[in-house]
């Protein structure tokens, strides 16, 4: 049977086209929503392909598993977030000043998460990838789940405790720590999977955290507001803002927050988003007294953790021009109407000599002064280097990307130090990526 691509698919594609399109022309809300627009529109289209080819998908049959999924998957990113306030693996840079703005931005590219990595892997199975694969039949005995509890634990315990060395194991712990559980309980597991010499479905996901990870990273570099990392030992190889041997991690995730939400819906009398789960005990039904608390608590949750984000692991904000406290206000408002509105304009407009000596004639202002203004916007905006920062390095006397670039970072930490002993300056890393990125800025 011939079947219509749903016209959301359709319409998902055009609005990745066309959201990458006005990005890059800094056209908002593409350019600072970027990343949301991007993954959605993957989402949709994907599942629009999945139907096309299999006649069933998550927003055509199973719509509400799609909907709940969501909640769950912001849910299960904060734990990782709130790890990360100990791991201190990756920050936010370039968010919006608007709290509400910013907690919305939070919750939608976190609802991402789940519905991104199962539409890929529903995708590859659809394609029939690793549908016949098989594997020795193994017995899982009583001591294996007792010892996979065990170093799950000391995986999660490990890496909370002593990130420096053992960030890497929070990608794995919960897989260890909860397959058991699944296995023993009932429900879906990939021990059971493993003993019955079925292991395609952990291939599928190692292979769909692949492709998320690749469209994670790469759609997060070009977007405005974005993460950093500062992993440890692995600063210089890059790809994209990953380290290289970062991306190693992102197939365990996939399974990894699979299990997670296997677990969830062993609460659910085993229901779930997939074709074989999602009718299962239909009979059976969640009491509203449960449903209504454990919402509570993933609200109270969430509140609590977005908090501590916008604490400790948001970097910087958006600067607007009216930030720019270098520059004297009545300027402020006059640079709109010569066509600067932005930090970004003005970095735009006045790349060469003669438009800088245009636009300081047209403001009646000494040249010195409007590159003193582009030297401090051009800093400002260096990795998102935010306006905290820039005074920071301003009590350092650093005014400047290229007096930046010519710093030791060891030295300027100190200096740093030094100025502002009341408070603790930026991490290490933070300045290395900064100097790095002065030195790149200088050589081009």
């Amino acid at each position: 049977m011939k079947r219509v691509l749903p016209i959301y698919g359709i319409l998902g594609f055009l609005a990745l086209i066309l959201s990458e399109f006005l990005h890059f022309k800094k056209v908002e809300p593409f350019y600072s929503w970027f990343y949301c627009f991007a993954w959605w529109s993957y989402i949709l289209t994907v599942d629009a392909i999945i139907y096309r080819l299999k006649g069933n998908s998550l927003l055509i049959n199973r719509r509400k598993e799609f909907f709940l999924m969501i909640p769950w998957s912001i849910f299960i990113w904060l734990i990782f977030e709130a790890a990360n306030l100990s791991l201190e693996n990756w920050y936010y840079i370039n968010l919006p000043n608007s709290t509400v703005e910013r907690w919305l931005g939070y919750a939608i590219a976190y609802g991402t998460v789940l519905p991104g990595i199962f539409e890929t892997m529903e995708l590859l199975a659809t394609f029939g990838l690793f549908k016949n694969a098989y594997n020795k039949r193994r017995v899982i005995s009583q001591g294996s789940l007792h010892s996979l509890i065990a170093l799950g634990t000391l995986c999660l315990v490990s890496s909370i405790v002593i990130p420096q060395y053992f960030f890497p194991l929070i990608w794995v712990g919960f897989i260890f720590l909860l397959e058991p559980f699944l296995y023993r309980f009932g429900g879906k597991s990939f021990l059971r999977d493993l003993e019955e010499g079925k292991p395609g479905k952990i291939f599928l996901l190692l292979i769909a955290g692949l492709i998320c990870g690749f469209l994670w990273e790469f759609w997060n570099f070009w977007a405005r507001s974005r993460w950093v990392y500062t992993v440890p030992f692995f600063e210089e190889l890059k790809g994209f803002e990953m380290p290289f041997l970062g991306f190693l991690g992102f197939p365990p995730f996939a399974v990894q927050v699979y299990v997670m939400y296997n677990l969830i819906s062993l609460f659910r009398f085993g229901r779930g988003w997939e074709e074989s789960t999602c009718q299962s005990n239909p009979e059976k039904k969640t009491r509203r007294l449960t449903t209504v608390l454990t919402s509570v608590l993933m609200v109270a949750f969430s509140v609590l953790i977005f908090k501590a984000i916008d604490l400790k692991t948001v970097d910087s904000y958006e600067t607007r021009l009216k930030d720019a406290y270098w520059i004297d206000p009545k300027y402020q408002k006059e640079l709109p109407r010569v066509g600067i509105a932005t930090l970004d304009d003005l970095l735009t407009k006045t790349r060469l000599k003669r438009e800088r000596d245009e636009l300081a004639l047209r403001l009646l202002i000494p040249k010195e002064e409007l590159t003193h203004w582009v030297e401090k916007a051009r800093l400002v905006q260096l990795k998102g280097l935010g306006i905290g920062n820039l005074k920071l390095f301003e009590a350092a006397e650093v005014h400047s990307v290229s007096a930046l670039a010519g710093e030791d970072p060891e030295k300027l930490y100190a200096k740093i130090g030094q100025a502002f002993p009341e408070k603790v300056p930026p991490r290490k890393a933070k300045i290395r990526i900064w100097v790095r990125e002065a030195r790149k800025a200088v050589k081009n």
